[in-house]
C-alpha cells in the first residue's frame, strides 16, 4: 500500500468527493482525520474507515471558521503524533447566490461568502498545517479546485470560478515557498461529477425547460456531458462523467511517492474540456 503509516487530514469528508477521497487514503493505508459539517456525516464516513481496519478520528463543524480548524489540527496530532498529508476538499456554491440580484451579484453577501468557503478556509488551513511539515521536512498537501478555475463556465458563477481560480495561483505560491522543506504542494479541478450539487442542478434543467421534462435527471445529466443537449453542451472530448473515485484515485496518486516531484501543479480530471 502507498500510504502505509501516514497521517492524512480531509475537511468536507462527510459526503461525495470528500468522502470518497478519505476512503482512498484509507485504502492506500493512510490513517484518515475527517471533517464534515455535520456530525452525522462525520460519524458515518469515520465508521466506513475503521471498517476497512485504518485508524480514524472525526472532528464536525464549520471549517471556515480559524478556532475549528486549529482543534482540528491540534486533535490530529494529539492523537497520532504527526500529520502527512493534507487535502483541502471545503468549497462549493453560496446560498446566498440565489437571492441577490444584478449582473455580478452582491458583493458583500455572495463573493464574501464565497471567499470564505472556498479561498479562506483553504488558506487557513494551510498555514496552520505547514509549521508541522516545515519541522518534519516532509508533507503533501491537494488543494481541491475546479475546472470552473480554469475557464468560465456556463454551470458555475463568475464568484465561484474567481475563487477557484485563487485556490490555483495560490497552491503554486505556496508550492515555492514550501518545496525548500520537501513539501509539495498540488491542485485537482474536477470536472462534472454527479455529486449533490450535479442533482440539484440536473433536477432544475428538466423541471424548469420545456424540451427537457420528462427526463430523468440523472439520465439528463449523461446525455448532457455526451453532448445531446446542443444548447448546453461543453466541449468534452471523452463526453462521459468523472467519478468521485477519479478524484480520489488522482489524490492518492499526488500524495504518494510515485508523485514526489510534482508540484505547484494543477490537475484538470475532466474528460478533456480544459486543455491548460
Amino acid at each position: 500500500m502507498k500510504l502505509e503509516g501516514k497521517t492524512a487530514i480531509v475537511t468536507a469528508a462527510g459526503r461525495g468527493i470528500g468522502r470518497t477521497i478519505a476512503l482512498c487514503l484509507a485504502e492506500e493505508g493512510a490513517d484518515v482525520v475527517a471533517n464534515s459539517f455535520r456530525e452525522e456525516t462525520t460519524v458515518n464516513v469515520t465508521n466506513e474507515i475503521q471498517k476497512m481496519g485504518r485508524n480514524t478520528l472525526g472532528v464536525p463543524g464549520d471549517i471556515t471558521r480559524p478556532d475549528l480548524i486549529e482543534h482540528l489540527v491540534k486533535e490530529t496530532v494529539r492523537k497520532f503524533g504527526k500529520v502527512d498529508i493534507l487535502v483541502n476538499n471545503v468549497g462549493g456554491g453560496s446560498k446566498a447566490q440565489k437571492e441577490v440580484e444584478g449582473f455580478l451579484g452582491d458583493v458583500q453577501v455572495e463573493w464574501d461568502s464565497m471567499y470564505n468557503q472556498n479561498l479562506r478556509s483553504t488558506v487557513l488551513m494551510c498555514e496552520a498545517v505547514a509549521p508541522y511539515f516545515i519541522q518534519q521536512n516532509s508533507g503533501k498537501i491537494v488543494n481541491i479546485s475546479s475546472g470552473a478555475g480554469r475557464q468560465s463556465s456556463p454551470t458555475a458563477s463568475a464568484s465561484y470560478g474567481s475563487m477557484k481560480a485563487a485556490v490555483i495561483t495560490f497552491s503554486q505560491y505556496l508550492a515555492d515557498k514550501l518545496g525548500p522543506y520537501n513539501i509539495n504542494v498540488n491542485c485537482i479541478c474536477p470536472g462534472l461529477v454527479y455529486t449533490d450539487i450535479w442533482k440539484e442542478k440536473a433536477k432544475g434543467y428538466v423541471e424548469s425547460i420545456p424540451e427537457y421534462k420528462g427526463i430523468d435527471p440523472r439520465e439528463w445529466f449523461v446525455g448532457f456531458l455526451a453532448g445531446k443537449y446542443p444548447g448546453l453542451a461543453l466541449n468534452t472530448p471523452l463526453k462521459r462523467e468523472q467519478t468521485e473515485e477519479d478524484m480520489g484515485h488522482a489524490v492518492v496518486f499526488l500524495v504518494s511517492e510515485d508523485a514526489r516531484n510534482i508540484t505547484g501543479q494543477a490537475l484538470n480530471i475532466d474528460g478533456g474540456r480544459v486543455k491548460n
